[in-house]
């Protein structure tokens, strides 16, 4: 036997040494489709409520086509000052707790994977990559949504850590979360609806990325799942029970041409990236990494 013989019949004894793990190789397709919907996504959103004078215009139009009682907006504010760097830590550190005490390792480092890349990303782009053009409605950029950021965020983190059987359930409320401060912010004239949708798409190429961290650091490939519709039913349960939250505490189209229309694109836009987003990701994890 020679030396060449030696080496392919060592490399067939153990080719696991260079192969990735099987859930790697599983998730990869589907962590390159959210990445790849997440930029086209981004990119599309941000050329037109940026780049274009009628974006703008149409996402200014469309922020101003919602009202709220003064009392509703109160509240609403109310629950965006509770967003701050603290409570975006003690969160992502109960997270971190939670996957640590299922001796999750791999989930703990994508949730921070997740949750500090899509932040930093945002406030990069947001304050030094992004410009707004002057047409006459100011130039202070605010795309991507900070504020959507860091829920959207904290809700897939959270969606990666929790147990198989209370996933859905976050996916619920994660969802339901994320749609109630990305509508809030715009409700408060903190953002347009471009900003938020914009900062959902930032949150979907993170859980990507955190999703291929976590299927490659994992060694013990899941049990195979099956394809459900649950996760995205819960999802959009939970923007679809805050949008009537949202309606039945008073928040209206303002009465001018086309606000209606204008109103009902902007929450349902929101809600629909919100829910799309949580159901995505939910239904990677529990096919692809248990």
């Amino acid at each position: 036997m020679n030396s060449s013989d030696v080496g392919e019949q060592s490399l067939a004894e153990d080719p696991g040494e260079t192969a990735l793990p099987a859930t790697a190789r599983s998730v990869v397709p589907v962590a390159l489709a959210m990445a790849g919907t997440a930029l086209v996504s981004f990119v599309v959103v941000a050329t037109v409520a940026l780049g274009s004078a009628t974006g703008q215009r149409l996402d200014r139009r469309a922020m101003d086509a919602l009202s709220s009682p003064q009392r509703t907006t109160h509240r609403l504010i109310e629950a965006l000052s509770l967003v701050s760097v603290w409570s975006v830590a003690l969160v992502l550190a109960g997270c971190v707790v939670l996957a640590l005490l299922r001796r999750r390792v791999a989930a703990a480092v994508a949730a921070m994977v997740l949750v500090a890349g899509a932040n930093v990303t945002t406030q990069v782009l947001k304050y030094d990559v992004l410009t707004r053009p002057d047409i006459g409605l100011g130039t202070s950029n605010s795309l991507p949504s900070g504020h959507t950021t860091v829920a959207l965020s904290l809700a897939l983190a959270g969606v990666l850590v929790a147990p198989a059987a209370l996933r859905s359930l976050v996916a619920l409320l994660g969802s339901g979360g994320a749609t109630l401060i990305g509508a809030g912010t715009v409700v408060g004239r903190w953002h347009r609806p471009g900003d938020v949708v914009a900062g959902v798409a930032v949150c979907l190429l993170w859980a990507a990325l955190a999703l291929a961290v976590l299927a490659l650091l994992r060694r013990d490939g899941p049990a195979p799942g099956r394809a459900s519709a649950l996760p995205h039913l819960t999802s959009l349960a939970g923007a679809a029970l805050v949008g009537l939250l949202i309606v039945s505490a008073g928040v209206r189209p303002t009465g001018q041409p086309h606000s209606l229309l204008l109103a009902a694109v902007s929450l349902a836009a929101i809600g629909v990236a919100c829910a799309g987003s949580v159901g995505w990701v939910t239904r990677a994890a529990a096919r692809h990494v248990g």
